[in-house]
């Protein structure tokens, strides 16, 4: 809540601990640590819940592509 007030004070928009949730999910995922294992640490009941906080890049989406040769 302080952090918040702060930014707010700082006229630092978008900034909320939602953000920072998403953020730190989205980390976790970057750096290959197994859904499975997000899910438990972000308390999510379902992986479909925890894949809308996930953020995945245009190099990642090219990437995947490119695993099956298109």
């Amino acid at each position: 809540m302080y952090f918040i007030c702060g930014a707010d004070g700082c006229g630092v928009e978008g900034v909320s601990t939602h953000s920072f949730r998403r953020t730190a999910l989205t980390q976790m995922h970057n750096a290959g640590i197994p859904l499975r294992h997000i899910q438990e640490i972000s308390g999510h009941n379902d992986l479909g819940t925890l894949q809308r906080y996930l953020e995945v890049s245009p190099e990642q989406r090219k990437k995947a592509v490119s695993v099956i040769g298109w």
